[in-house]
């Protein structure tokens, strides 16, 4: 009779290593992400605006005359500090997109689905529709 067992076998130590390298090496690559310097505002599926992420500020954001979001940016981040929901008013509380928080490296998003708005963020290369361009003499 076994009176001493083992808290983990070798494969459970190996999946358990595994999984910690996959964690650092997430980790590691999401902080050397590059850093976001502008967002854009997508309502509808249409540029709404272009925010450059380089000052304090507020802004709100409409569809027609109807008010939909504020958001605020610092040096290098965005987030969504209020939002409604103009489909449902009364049911306002569920702000996913508030709780998304700030957003400061390049790619992240913050959506708001009942409002239809995506805000994401872009560095500073501008993205082109091409890859390689050649030219002949």
């Amino acid at each position: 009779m076994n009176t001493n067992p083992k808290l983990f076998s070798k494969r459970d130590l190996f999946i358990i290593l595994v999984l910690a390298i996959g964690l650092g090496i997430w980790i590691g690559l999401k902080q050397l992400s590059p850093a976001a310097a502008r967002a854009v505002v997508l309502v509808d599926g249409k540029v709404y605006k272009v925010i450059p992420l380089n000052k304090d500020a507020y802004y709100k954001i409409y569809r027609g005359k109807t008010y939909l979001m504020t958001v605020q940016t610092k040096p290098g981040a965005i987030r969504a500090t209020y939002s409604t929901n103009w489909i449902f008013p009364e049911t306002e509380t569920n702000q996913v997109s508030v709780a998304t928080g700030w957003i400061s490296k390049q790619g992240e998003t913050i959506i708001s689905i009942p409002n239809r708005i995506v805000i994401y963020t872009e560095g500073l290369k501008k993205k082109t529709l091409y890859d390689v361009m050649t030219f002949q003499n």
